[in-house]
């Protein structure tokens, strides 16, 4: 339990010291701590702090962990990190205020059918595939524009940022650069980039939303 703590003040400072470097005010980074596999026991020391906003990969998964645990902690914020399946809709949006994930647009039509006046998500987030790896979700960068251009067609939509992962074995500034760049050239506000290995980086580039894991959590190869 200290360990968490000890890791997510670490991680805290770290971000401040980079926004601060990049002459970026700390308050409008958000850090988003990613439980997937972790128990709600080992949830529980962050929450009793006072974090609110954590994120998760898989639907399933969440409705297991999360109901009780935001019967207990009001304000809870939970993220849907991973890719969403269009069956898997209707129960994302009892549970997640954000979705980073949105790649088609039969996804996003799925949200709106499903999406009640309790169930409408606080954020929507366009992930791209920058590097355009093969067997890896979102989509190319070439297609943003046109992807925004249909779903503005809806008038109660809004796409509040962008979100990529980079190559795990290439530097990842080129692509924070690059959803940077996207951003400004489509007004969108939000970025939703860095991890656990690339999160200070990240922040220099412009990142509103932080996703860290193992960097807090420990690793997820310990868990059983």
């Amino acid at each position: 339990m200290k360990d968490v703590i000890k890791n997510l003040e670490m991680v805290k400072n770290n971000i401040t010291k980079s926004a601060e470097e990049s002459g970026r005010d700390p308050r409008d980074i958000k850090l988003i701590i990613v439980t997937k596999k972790f128990t709600q026991d080992s949830i529980k020391p962050l929450l009793d702090i006072g974090h609110l906003t954590f994120g998760e990969n898989r639907v399933k998964e969440a409705l297991n962990k999360w109901p009780n645990l935001m019967e207990s902690y009001k304000d809870v914020e939970l993220h849907m990190l991973g890719n969403l399946q269009s069956n898997k809709v209707r129960d994302a949006l009892t549970i997640f205020s954000s979705i980073h994930t949105i790649d088609r647009v039969k996804l996003i039509e799925k949200i709106l059918k499903n999406s009640g006046e309790n169930y409408l998500p606080n954020e929507l987030f366009i992930q791209l595939n920058l590097a355009k790896e093969l067997g890896k979700n979102g989509i190319y960068p070439e297609r943003l524009p046109g992807l925004l251009k249909e779903l503005q067609k809806d008038i109660t939509l809004k796409i509040d940022g962008l979100m990529c992962i980079p190559p795990k074995d290439e530097e990842p500034s080129l692509y924070f650069a690059l959803l940077r760049k996207l951003s400004e050239e489509n007004k969108i506000r939000s970025l939703s980039m860095g991890m656990s290995r690339d999160y200070k980086k990240a922040v220099e580039f412009g990142a509103t939303h932080i996703r860290v894991g193992e960097a807090i959590m420990g690793s997820r190869e310990d868990v059983q």
